[in-house]
């Protein structure tokens, strides 16, 4: 029994129905959910009763349609649609084992061939291979950095079955560039370091050591042995701080709110212009030139003044989040508030007074111009 899907059987409602179906229990078919209806009778069964089925019908003389009851599954039980779910599963697995390319990427031709020459006569590779066959990262790094002392370091990406090398050539450095400054990234206040945005420069400082205001975060001097080597130092480095605020505001705050915005078409003649000057027009339609100058469709953005007094109850719906406004506003673009406690609040007459600490995520590091070796 290779083929199980299952099927429903409808059959015009005769005389002879019965008599069909007796027959198909006495040849051992399985019927499932037999329903008569006034015009047909209905059941399930699978595909392979279906000759059988047809058999005793012809005998019968019976008007018959068959329908798959599986049209709607995505997955279907059967044998092939089981094989090819494996087959889809396996060959992408067994592909993703093998290396199919090995690409050199450089800054010029020459060093690709110069590059790819090295790879070919140290490693004695050919494509395609197993990917436990591929050296590991370290030791392709090593024989083509021993092989190209002008290289600085090669960058080994991989991508599915492709392997590329990206190799960094040495900065070409002189004598007089040697002697100038170095630029370094210093912090300038103290937090935890959180994350780094660094284009040039070798870091000082890790993820999660807390760093004191005048700290060298990034340095713009790389040690090569008993040589300096100048790269300068750029981008940002981002730490966690705790700023304590105090604010003292009155208890009734007149604040305007942006209501929802409308589409509205102004005909000039009828709409003055001084109704313009309630509302702020967000956008306005591109009409035909023909149209313009008669007819506007435009967005508008009406505002509301609404007098609020604060208490307890508007602590961390209204309070908290002005106060957050406020800062985040003080502080240098890309900051980021990550957390507010409030340490205090006392209500007084007509105005309400406290601290607030907040927890802030900032670019602490700034460029500076130091010797070299600082």
């Amino acid at each position: 029994m290779w083929n199980n899907r299952p099927i429903i059987i409808r059959i015009k409602r005769h005389e002879n129905v019965h008599p069909f179906i007796q027959a198909l229990h006495a040849q051992h078919v399985p019927l499932k959910r037999i329903v008569f209806r006034e015009q047909e009778v209905a059941f399930e069964t699978t595909m392979h009763y279906l000759p059988k089925i047809r058999r005793v019908r012809r005998r019968y003389r019976l008007k018959m349609a068959v329908y798959y009851s599986d049209e709607l599954q995505v997955l279907r039980a059967q044998l092939w649609t089981l094989l090819g779910l494996a087959l889809m599963i396996l060959i992408p697995l067994l592909c993703a084992q093998v290396i199919w390319r090995i690409d050199i990427k450089a800054a010029t031709p020459e060093l690709e061939v110069r590059l790819g020459k090295t790879f070919q006569d140290t490693f004695q590779l050919e494509t395609p291979i197993s990917k436990k066959d591929l050296p590991s990262d370290a030791v392709i790094r090593q024989k083509l950095l021993e092989g190209h002392r002008d290289l600085s370091w090669v960058h080994i990406e991989k991508h599915g079955g492709r392997v590329t090398l990206r190799p960094q050539e040495s900065p070409k450095q002189t004598k007089q560039t040697n002697e100038k400054l170095a630029t370094h990234l210093v912090a300038t206040k103290g937090g935890v370091i959180t994350h780094f945005n660094i284009q040039n420069g070798e870091r000082k400082i890790t993820v999660n050591d807390t760093a004191y205001e005048g700290d060298v975060l990034v340095s713009g001097v790389i040690e090569s042995g008993e040589d300096q080597v100048f790269v300068g130092a750029k981008g940002e480095v981002y730490a966690d701080y705790w700023l304590e605020c105090s604010f003292k505001i009155p208890k009734k705050l007149t604040m305007e709110t942006l209501q929802q915005k409308q589409w509205r078409v102004l005909v000039k003649g009828i709409h003055q212009e001084k109704e313009k000057e309630k509302v702020d027009y967000v956008q306005k339609k591109d009409l035909p030139s023909w149209l313009d100058p008669y007819v506007s469709i435009v967005e508008e953005q009406n505002t509301k003044k609404v007098q609020v007094e604060l208490d307890e109850s508007k602590i961390d719906s209204l309070l908290i989040p002005l106060l957050h406004e406020k800062v985040i506003r003080s502080l240098p673009a890309k900051t980021v508030i990550k957390k507010e406690n409030l340490l205090q609040v006392k209500w007084g007459d007509g105005t309400v007074e406290g601290k607030v600490l907040f927890l802030v995520n900032e670019n602490i590091a700034s460029p500076i111009q130091g010797p070299q070796g600082e």
